[in-house]
């Protein structure tokens, strides 16, 4: 491009300038050189057909008539050009605008040529595509277990907007796939598809892909059903949170310094998730090592039928290490530290897992609604229908006609919960081990 040797100095452009300017052909220009230089004339059209605005913005007129903006600047010691658009879609106002961005940009060592890029890039960002990034990054701090989990629970929404533009999408939207989940009964999953979708949100907002978190101005209360375990005893049911508790439980007697009852108690639990009572009580004469099966009569359990509980490896390998400590002196596979011919009390589990920091967040009974929970939403990762898990809680079947078959053996679907039970205590085992 052709250049008249003029001193630098940039008058801003006026729009009555931009207007009036026109292309100059080479005899137009070169007419024009001679006008100036004669003149001494410092006019904008020092440069052929680029009208200079200052601090790098230029406005370029094409042959064809058009006008573009141009934003001329150096980064990592190279001249670089980027543009602004065309006038007069672009107004001079707007021009000088992205000329003051991209001036900030570069201030902090960034290439606006690069920012640009990834901005356009983020608006056509579907839904989906920033799920995937988001449990990506997961992969690297969750186990796979959970990470299966958020994956099913996140298909609620992601099957209906997931090829919809991520800043296109409307609180709205979410809300009715809320009220979708909660009109099929899975209340628990819409809680967690609520609390997953926030993380998802924040992630984009931090990684700039929208401006606002639209879920943090759903009002949780007015549009999802009180979940049940808010209405009854508290449980944990998130995965962090059920690891942290299993650490927790590892370290009670180095914590508490409990009776060995307490501290074996307590191991076990989380394997058989049976009622309170029901492990309190639990007694040798009802358990048979070899066959890994813990039986427990009609008149202890609520029901008022006798009940087969299959036994994990891991719950097996928990009662051989206590067997020498309580075996010989007790019935009672967990003794009260005062009278062996009493169970461990209720008071006592209750007080050790509040002093383990767990009051009002979970109880003793709240090891059958984590059970209950991960079991039902994991279901195709372990393959077992609600009846197999419904019956491993030793849960009143609703269905008659099932409840009057289910009465032919109390070994029914034994081989389905055995099964179920162990596949359940090795995702625990995986939990603890993972890094979440």
């Amino acid at each position: 491009m052709s250049t008249l040797k003029m001193p630098k100095i940039s008058k801003p452009l006026s729009d009555t300038e931009i207007k009036n300017a026109k292309y100059t052909t080479d005899e137009e220009f070169e007419l024009l050189k001679k006008e100036l230089e004669k003149s001494n004339s410092n006019e904008k059209a020092i440069k052929k057909n680029k009208l200079a605005d200052g601090k790098g913005l230029y406005l370029i007129i094409k042959a064809n008539g058009s006008k573009v903006w141009r934003y001329d600047f150096r980064y990592g010691n190279k001249n670089l050009s980027m543009s602004f658009g065309v006038y007069p879609e672009v107004t001079l106002k707007e021009a000088r605008e992205k000329r003051e961005e991209a001036r900030q940009l570069l201030t902090n060592n960034i290439n606006p040529i690069s920012a640009k890029r990834i901005k356009k890039a983020s608006e056509s960002l579907t839904l989906q595509n920033v799920v995937d990034e988001w449990i990506e990054l997961r992969k690297k701090s969750s186990s796979e277990a959970t990470i299966i989990q958020n994956t099913r629970i996140l298909k609620n929404i992601t099957n209906w907007l997931g090829s919809v533009a991520i800043k296109d999408i409307k609180r709205v939207n979410i809300i009715t796939a809320l009220e979708k989940m909660q009109n099929k009964g899975i209340i628990e999953s819409a809680h967690r598809l609520l609390s997953i979708i926030n993380k998802i949100y924040m992630y984009a907002v931090t990684k700039e892909y929208i401006e606002h978190n639209i879920i943090a101005d759903i009002d949780k209360n007015a549009v999802l059903v009180p979940n049940k375990k808010d209405t009854h005893l508290p449980a944990l049911t998130e995965p962090k949170d059920i690891k942290q508790l299993l650490i927790d439980i590892n370290l009670i007697g180095e914590k508490l310094r409990c009776e060995i009852s307490t501290i074996f108690i307590f191991k076990l639990i989380p394997y058989v998730f049976v009622r309170s009572d029901n492990i309190r009580l639990m007694c040798w004469e009802n358990i048979d090592l070899e066959k890994g099966i813990w039986t427990i009569p009609k008149e202890k359990m609520k029901m008022k039928v006798d009940f087969v509980c299959p036994l994990p490896t891991q719950a097996i390998y928990i009662l051989k290490q206590i067997e020498p400590f309580s075996r010989h002196k007790s019935k009672f596979v967990f003794p009260s530290p005062y009278k062996n011919d009493r169970g461990v009390s209720g008071a006592t589990l209750s007080n050790t897992l509040n002093k383990l920091g767990y009051q009002d967040k979970h109880t003793f009974h709240g090891f059958r609604s984590m059970f209950s929970t991960i079991a039902h939403e994991l279901y195709k990762e372990h393959g077992f229908h609600s009846d197999i898990i419904e019956s491993c809680l030793s849960h009143k079947e609703r269905n008659q006609t099932k409840a009057a078959y289910n009465r032919e053996s109390k070994y029914k679907y034994f081989e389905e919960k055995k099964e179920l039970v162990q596949w359940y205590a090795d995702w625990l085992d995986k939990l603890k081990m993972s890094v979440y």
